[in-house]
């Protein structure tokens, strides 16, 4: 397998360039670049990329319905909300399936294999992913690691805040950050650029929380989160981009 400290920065440089994604749509970009980096076949490391977007979704799902219980939200983000919801409920449905059912996962592959570039994956390709199983305590694993990011991002937005004056309950916080992005992805900009500062200025209006500090203290956050998490993915791809054999994805 490969190492924690090899996996990072294939990790950081794949979160960036999912963010600036519609929708983050390149997440298998990992599974390219640990082909590129480590030689891993994409069809072995595909699985476990999808359940780690499963468990991203699962975290951000209830951390948003405990803002919704906790939030008197306006009828039509409430609405938003929901429906943002419903869509990933039903997108990690369809993860689970394509990944357990192998039947269904046959057909869905059959309908990517129809795109570009798509095309080229084969029957060896599809066969190998499902031979691969991920152990049901990994998945669990992964679960309740993947909750330790939220909630810092909860205490990183409460920082962020108390450096221009406000006080504010960091789980609190952590709940409306998943919503706003559940919100921001769905409305396919790149990282949820516009659609997820928007979304946070009306809620944090909500529970009190406006002006020009509540604003500045957005700002910081979203510099010490995801532009931060930008410049991390550029030095990553400063480093693998000397050790990475492109041609090999091709092959």
């Amino acid at each position: 397998g490969v190492g924690v400290t090899k996996l990072f920065p294939i990790q950081i440089l794949g979160l960036t360039i999912s963010n600036f994604t519609p929708g983050k749509i390149a997440e298998p970009a990992k599974a390219l670049l640990l082909k590129m980096r480590h030689g891993t076949d994409v069809s072995k490391s595909l699985p476990s990329i999808i359940w780690e977007r499963i468990n991203d979704l699962l975290v951000l799902i209830t951390l948003s319905l405990i803002a919704i219980q906790t939030l008197a939200l306006e009828k039509n983000l409430l609405s938003i909300g929901f429906i943002s919801i419903g869509i990933f409920a039903v997108t990690i449905a369809l993860f689970i399936l394509t990944v357990k059912n192998e039947r269904f996962g046959k057909r869905i592959f059959g309908v990517f294999r129809k795109l570009p570039i798509l095309n080229k994956i084969s029957e060896n390709f599809i066969d190998t992913f499902y031979k691969n199983k991920i152990k049901k305590r990994m998945i669990l694993t992964g679960l309740l690691i993947t909750v330790l990011p939220w909630l810092m991002e909860g205490y990183i937005f409460y920082f962020s805040l108390r450096a221009v004056g406000i006080e504010a309950e960091p789980f609190k916080l952590a709940g409306i950050i998943a919503l706003a992005v559940l919100i921001g992805v769905l409305s396919s900009l790149p990282g949820g650029l516009g659609s997820f500062e928007a979304v946070m200025i009306v809620m944090l209006g909500i529970i009190g929380i406006a002006g020009t500090k509540a604003i500045a203290g957005l700002i910081l956050y979203r510099f010490l989160s995801f532009f931060y998490v930008a410049f991390l993915g550029w030095l990553s791809f400063l480093y693998l981009s000397r050790h990475l054999d492109v041609k090999s994805v091709l092959k």
